[in-house]
C-alpha cells in the first residue's frame, strides 16, 4: 500500500501516529506494572521458600548437633561408668569377704583356711553385668586363688601372665593394690566372650585384703559398657521427634538397622536382609553420609501411611560408633503454606489486569479528542511550511551535486584529511587517514585532534603553530603522533584555516602524510654507519672516530690510551663443522660477554670477521691492564652451548698504548695486529703486549709462511717413519708417519711450521697429502711382507671436521691400502672441545675399517670422565710420564694406571719416549703393548725404514 504525502494527508497520518504511539505506550506500561508485580510475587515466594529450607536445614543441623553432643558426652563417660561400676562390685565382695571372715575368727580363730575356703565359695556364683561380670582373688605373690570362669588355673602361679601387647597381667594388678590406700585399677587385654580367639581392653580394680594376704578383683571390657551405653542412646533418640512427624534413624554402613521409627520391624536387621525400596533406601542414605553431614532430599512413606511424600534429611557419619545418622522432617506443610501464597498472589494480580485495562480504555478516548483538534491545526501550518520547502529544494540540488563532487574528492585522496569546527572539534575524516591512524571515522568524529597526540611536543611547540597558523591561514612542518594502538609515529602535516568574510575562522582542513619509513630508513643508514649489524657493536668508523677523540683527551691530560685487538682462535673450524649461522651466533654470544666487561668509558667494537677492538681510554697501569686483557680471555673460554653442542673457544690478543706505541689510530692498530699475530705464533689463548722487537719477528713469520705455500707446488716435504715395537710378539709392528719440511733455507722441524699451518689453514691440504703418502708408502711395503705393519698418521685440531671421512676414505681407495692397518692419532684436546660432534665423527671414520688412537693421554682434561665415550683402538701414553720411569714413583703409578685402564677398556697402550732398557723392562712387566722411542730406532725416510723391515 502507498500513501500520499501533502499538506492535507500529513497531519492525519501524524494524529494515527499519535494515537496508536499512545495506545502502544499505555500498553507497555501496564504490561510493565503487572510483569513487575507478578515477578515481585514469584521472588516473595521464592525467598519465603529459600527462609522456610534454611529453618528447617538449621533445625536438623541443631538437632543433629545436639545428638553429637551427646554421644560424644557418653563416650568420655564410658571409662568412669566402667570404674564405678566395677569398683561397688568389688566393694560388695570385699564387705562380703570381711563379714565370713571376722564371723569365722569368732567361731573358729585358729584356723584362717576355713574362712578362706567359705569366702570362695561365697564369692564363685557371684555374677553381674549381664551375667559376665565376676569376682576373682590372688594372692600378693600372684597365685590364683579364685577364678570363676577358669577354675584349673585356681593354685597355680598367674605372676608371669601376659597379654597380647606384652604387659604383664598379675604384675599390674598387684601394683594397683600397692597404692596407698591399698586399691587401685589396673588396665590389660584378655580374651573377651563375644571374642574367644581376640583379647580386648579390660580394667580390673582391686583391693587388697589383709587377713589372708589376698587381693580381691573383678573387671569388665571397655567395648562392652560402651555397647550398653550404645543402647540406652539408642533409646533416648527413639522418643525423639522432629516437627510433627520427624524421627532420627541410626544406620551401620556395613551392619544392621539400629534404628528406624517407621519401620520398627526391620530395627536390629542387616541392610543386607532388607528386601526392595526399603534396602535400596538405607543404602542410599548411608552411601550420602559424610563426617561433616550432608543434607539430601527423597520420598519417604510417613509413620501409618502407604503414600510416600517428599523430605528433607541430614545424613552424618559418626565414625567413633561407626553409626549413620538420620535426621529427617516431612515437606508437606511447607509446600502447602507456600502454595496458598502463591494461589492469593494471582488473584490479587488478576484485579490489578482488569482495572489497567480500564484506565487503558478511558485513556484511548481521551487521546483521540485531543489528536482531532490537533489534526486541524496542524493542517494550516503544514501548508505554509511546504511552500518554503518547494523554494529551496533547487538550491539543495545545486550545492548537492557540489558537495557529492568534493566529497568524492575527499574520500579518493591518497593524503590523510581531517576537517574541523571552529572549536576544533572533528567533523570529518578520509579513508586515509583512518588507515594512518587506525581510528575509524565513527571513534574520532565529535573529539579534538589532541587524541592523536604522542606528547612528545611542548605547549610552546603548539602555541607557535597556532600563531602561524591564525596568521598565515596555513602551517606545515614534521609532528609526532599517535596511533590508536599506542604506536608513536612521525607524520607531515599541513594545516589551511578556512575563514568567513569577517575573517572569523569556520574551519581547519589536516592533510597529513605517514612519514615512518623514511625516517626508519634514514635511522637505518645512519645506524650502519657506525655499527655492526650482527653485533650491534661500534664499527671500524666509529672505533676510530672515538680513538682520536680518546687520543686528544689523553694528550691534554698527559693520559695513555690502550687499544687491545682480540681475535678467536679457530672461529673458523666452527664456521666449517657446525655453519656459519651458529658461527653468527658464536660471534654474538662473544660480543656479550667482552662487553659485559667494559667499565670506565671502556668501548668495544667489532671490526670484521672474528676481531673484536677494545678501546680502554685512561689506560690503567701496566699490571692492571694486563689483568683485565686476561680476564677478557678467560670470559671468552667459559664453555658454552650451541646448537646442542658444547664448545669451548679461546681467543689471543694483542695490545698497543697511546703514546708509546703510536699517535693514532691507524698505528696503534697496526701495532696491537703485530702483537695479536705474535700471540698466535706462541700458540694462541694468550695476549701479548707490543714491542719494537715484534716486528722483526713478525717479519720472520711471514718469510716462513710464504715458504710453506710453496712447499707443496715445490715437492719440499718428506715423511719419516718411527719404528714401534710389540712387546707381546718381540717384533716391530708398526710406525708413526712424521713429516719434514726441506726448506731452501735448510730443515725446518715440525713444532715451527705445523702451527702456522693450522693458523693459516695450509694444514688441510698437508694434512691431506700426508695420508694419501703414507697410505701408498704402507701399500708398497705390506705387499713384500708376511705380517702387514700398521702405519700411524697425526690428526690435527683444524683437519678433524666431518670433511674427513671423505678424505681418509679417498685416500684408501686411490692407494689400496688397507683400512685395517691405517691408525689415525687425535689428541685428548681435539676430541674434548665438542664431545658429541667428536663421539659422530669417531663412529664414521670407525665405519671405514681403520683405527683411532687417543695421542698424548693423560695430559689434557677429563680423560676419565669422556674415555667410554669415545670409540678407540690405541692409547698413547706421554712421553713424560716414561722419562721418569721406573726411578719416579708418580710416573710409574700414573704409567701403570693408564695401563691398567686400557687394559679394562680392552684398548691396546702405546708408549712414546722409550729410550732405554729400564723403560722397555718395565713397560714389558706392567703390561704394555706396544713402545716407540730412540731406544729402538729415531724417525728414518721411508728408504732406510723399508730396509729395516727387510
Amino acid at each position: 500500500m502507498s500513501l500520499t504525502i501533502n499538506a492535507d494527508t500529513l497531519p492525519r497520518y501524524q494524529t494515527r501516529v499519535i494515537l496508536g504511539m499512545v495506545g502502544v505506550l499505555m500498553l507497555a506500561v501496564s504490561a510493565f506494572f503487572i510483569f513487575n508485580a507478578y515477578s515481585a510475587g514469584k521472588e516473595y515466594i521464592r525467598q519465603q521458600w529459600q527462609v522456610q529450607l534454611e529453618r528447617s536445614h538449621q533445625k536438623l543441623r541443631d538437632h543433629v548437633d545436639s545428638t553429637l553432643s551427646y554421644i560424644d558426652f557418653v563416650r568420655q563417660q564410658t571409662e568412669t561408668v566402667l570404674k564405678t561400676q566395677v569398683r561397688d562390685e568389688v566393694s560388695q565382695a570385699v564387705s562380703v569377704a570381711r563379714a565370713i571372715y571376722a564371723e569365722e575368727q569368732v567361731r573358729n580363730p585358729n584356723n584362717p583356711q576355713a574362712a578362706a575356703q567359705l569366702i570362695r565359695e561365697a564369692l564363685r556364683d557371684l555374677r553381674f553385668f549381664d551375667g559376665r561380670g565376676y569376682i576373682f582373688i590372688d594372692t600378693v605373690d600372684g597365685e590364683c586363688v579364685l577364678l570363676p570362669i577358669m577354675p584349673e588355673a585356681e593354685g597355680r602361679s598367674l605372676y608371669d601372665n601376659r597379654d597380647d601387647t606384652g604387659h604383664y597381667i598379675m604384675r599390674g594388678l598387684l601394683d594397683a593394690s600397692r597404692e596407698p590406700r591399698g586399691m587401685g585399677f589396673s588396665h590389660y587385654r584378655w580374651y573377651a566372650p563375644d571374642y574367644p580367639d581376640e583379647m580386648r581392653e579390660k580394667i580390673a580394680y582391686v583391693e587388697s585384703f589383709e587377713p589372708l594376704g589376698w587381693i580381691i578383683g573383678s573387671g569388665d571390657y571397655l567395648y562392652q559398657v560402651e555397647q550398653d551405653l550404645q543402647q540406652q542412646t539408642l533409646k533416648r533418640l527413639q522418643t525423639i521427634r522432629l516437627e510433627n512427624h520427624g524421627y532420627m534413624a541410626v544406620l551401620q554402613p556395613e551392619g544392621r538397622i539400629l534404628l528406624w521409627p517407621s519401620s520398627p520391624g526391620h530395627e536390629g536387621r542387616s541392610v543386607q536382609a532388607l528386601e526392595g525400596e526399603h534396602r535400596d533406601i538405607a543404602r542410599w542414605l548411608v552411601e550420602q553420609a559424610t563426617p561433616e553431614g550432608r543434607f539430601v532430599n527423597y520420598e519417604w512413606y510417613r509413620e501409618g501411611s502407604q503414600e510416600k511424600q517428599e523430605k528433607l534429611a541430614l545424613v552424618q557419619r559418626v565414625p567413633e560408633w561407626d553409626w549413620v545418622l538420620v535426621a529427617g522432617i516431612y515437606q508437606d506443610e511447607l509446600i502447602a503454606s507456600l502454595n496458598q501464597q502463591r494461589e492469593q498472589l494471582e488473584a490479587g494480580l488478576y484485579k490489578d489486569l482488569v482495572a489497567l485495562l480500564m484506565l487503558l480504555a478511558l485513556a484511548l478516548v481521551v487521546a483521540m479528542g485531543g489528536a482531532l483538534m490537533i489534526t486541524r491545526w496542524l493542517r494550516v501550518l503544514m501548508q505554509r511550511y511546504q511552500s518554503e520547502i518547494d523554494s529551496q529544494r533547487d538550491e539543495l540540488e545545486t550545492r548537492s551535486r557540489e558537495l557529492q563532487l568534493a566529497g568524492k574528492v575527499f574520500e579518493a585522496s591518497g593524503e590523510g584529511a581531517m576537517i574541523s569546527d571552529a572549536k576544533n572539534r572533528i567533523m570529518a575524516v578520509n579513508p586515509a587517514f583512518c588507515r594512518i591512524t587506525g581510528y575509524s571515522a565513527s571513534e574520532v568524529v565529535g573529539k579534538s585532534p589532541a587524541l592523536l597526540s604522542s606528547g612528545r611536543h611542548s605547549q610552546a611547540f603548539f602555541r607557535q603553530m597556532w600563531k602561524v597558523l591564525h596568521a598565515e591561514q596555513r602551517w606545515q612542518g614534521e609532528v609526532w603522533n599517535r596511533r590508536r594502538n599506542g604506536d608513536i609515529y612521525p607524520q607531515w602535516l599541513s594545516i589551511t584555516m578556512v575563514s568567513d568574510d569577517q575573517g572569523r575562522p569556520l574551519n581547519y582542513v589536516a592533510m597529513l602524510n605517514d612519514i615512518s619509513e623514511r625516517k626508519a630508513a634514514e635511522d637505518q643508514v645512519r645506524y650502519l654507519s657506525d655499527f655492526d649489524a650482527l653485533t650491534d657493536l661500534p664499527n671500524r668508523r666509529l672505533i676510530r672516530e672515538r680513538t682520536k677523540q680518546a687520543i686528544s683527551r689523553a694528550r691534554q691530560r698527559n693520559e695513555k690510551v690502550a687499544l687491545v685487538i682480540i681475535d678467536l682462535d679457530r672461529f673458523k673450524n666452527v664456521n666449517d663443522t657446525l655453519g656459519h649461522g651458529a658461527g653468527d651466533t658464536l660471534l654474538q654470544r662473544m660480543a656479550q660477554r667482552l662487553s659485559s666487561e667494559m667499565r670506565g668509558g671502556a668501548i668495544l667494537s667489532r671490526i670484521g670477521g672474528d676481531e673484536f677492538v677494545a678501546l680502554l681510554p685512561s689506560a690503567e697501569p701496566q699490571d692492571n691492564l694486563e689483568a683485565l686483557v686476561a680476564h677478557c680471555l678467560m670470559q671468552v673460554t667459559r664453555p658454552l652451548n650451541l646448537d646442542d653442542h658444547e664448545l669451548v673457544v679461546t681467543a689471543s690478543a694483542g695490545v698497543a698504548v697511546f703514546p708509546a706505541d703510536g699517535q693514532d689510530f691507524d698505528t696503534l692498530l697496526k701495532n696491537a695486529d703485530t702483537a695479536l699475530y705474535y700471540a698466535k705464533a706462541q700458540g694462541r689463548n694468550n695476549f701479548q703486549c707490543f714491542t719494537s722487537s715484534m716486528n722483526e719477528r713478525v717479519s720472520e713469520r711471514l718469510l716462513l709462511e710464504s715458504g710453506l705455500r710453496d712447499a707443496l707446488k715445490h715437492e719440499e716435504f718428506e715423511l719419516y717413519y718411527q719404528p714401534q715395537y710389540d712387546f707381546g710378539r718381540n717384533r716391530l709392528s708398526g710406525c708413526e708417519a712424521l713429516i719434514r719440511w726441506n726448506s731452501p733455507q735448510g730443515l725446518v722441524m715440525p713444532d715451527r711450521f705445523i702451527p702456522l699451518a693450522e693458523e693459516t689453514g695450509l694444514i688441510i691440504p698437508i694434512g691431506a697429502w700426508v695420508l694419501e703418502q703414507a697410505c701408498r708408502q704402507g701399500e708398497i711395503w705390506n705387499r713384500e711382507l708376511v705380517e702387514p705393519i700398521s702405519i700411524a698418521v697425526n690428526v690435527s685440531a683444524v683437519q678433524f671436521r666431518p670433511a674427513l671421512v671423505e678424505e681418509v676414505k679417498g685416500a684408501l681407495e686411490s692407494t689400496g691400502f688397507d683400512p685395517r692397518q691405517l691408525v689415525l692419532e687425535v689428541t685428548e684436546s681435539v676430541l674434548m672441545s665438542d664431545v658429541d660432534s667428536s663421539v659422530r665423527l669417531l663412529e664414521q671414520l670407525r665405519e671405514l675399517g681403520i683405527r683411532i688412537a687417543l695421542d698424548d693421554f693423560g695430559t689434557g682434561y677429563a680423560s676419565l670422565a669422556y674415555l667410554k665415550r669415545f670409540v678407540l683402538d690405541k692409547l698413547k701414553i706421554d712421553r713424560t710420564f716414561i722419562m721418569g720411569i721406573p726411578e719416579d714413583k708418580d710416573d710409574v703409578a700414573i704409567t701403570s694406571s693408564i695401563i691398567d685402564i686400557a687394559r679394562h677398556l680392552n684398548i691396546m697402550t702405546v708408549a712414546e719416549g722409550v729410550e732405554t732398557e729400564a723403560h722397555c723392562e718395565f713397560l714389558r712387566t706392567a703390561g704394555c703393548n706396544i713402545a716407540q722411542g730412540y731406544y729402538f730406532d729415531r724417525p728414518l725416510p721411508a728408504e732406510q725404514f723399508g730396509r729395516r723391515l727387510t
